[in-house]
């Protein structure tokens, strides 16, 4: 996906699909049935999409494991999933490796643990906001970030 606008209405259908899975399931599974619910209402959604993406991650030019991405949709949008009683950082932290590893400037976190969902627009920081020339550099132990809402990720 090159231009924003197509990143945008990608990202719309996601919390759509995702808003539709979380009022017709509700709070309370595994993360697992939402996963495989979210593969049926993508397909109905005609966003293609890969689950479990494995992305290397590599040290001093050895690949040391693999990053696991729930869901890449439209070759674009890295989308993680959660069923937790709250986010936390960490979980933020994790999504911006993910962007790091697959070179894209936006990422979803979405958490079905609540009454309400929860979802965040994870971006890179404002001083960083060109994509990275080597998505296998080293990064800092705590990478800032910010989600959409503009809340500071540090």
């Amino acid at each position: 996906m090159s231009n924003l606008k197509e990143v945008n209405d990608t990202v719309y259908k996601i919390i759509g699909s995702c808003m539709e899975v979380h009022k017709t399931l509700g709070p309370g599974y595994p993360v697992d049935f939402y996963k495989k619910s979210l593969e049926t209402e993508f397909k109905q959604r005609e966003l293609t999409f890969e689950t479990d993406k494995a992305l290397p991650v590599i040290f001093k030019e050895s690949t040391v494991g693999q990053f696991i991405i729930d869901f890449f949709v439209n070759d674009g949008v890295p989308v993680m999933l959660r069923a937790q009683e709250e986010l936390k950082d960490i979980e933020i932290q994790q999504v911006l490796r993910a962007m790091g590893l697959a070179g894209k400037t936006l990422g979803l976190l979405v958490n079905f643990g609540n009454i309400k969902i929860q979802y965040k627009r994870v971006l890179p920081s404002r001083q960083s906001k060109d994509l990275r020339k080597d998505p296998y550099r080293m990064m800092p132990y705590r990478e800032t970030g910010r989600t959409r809402e503009d809340n500071p990720v540090i």
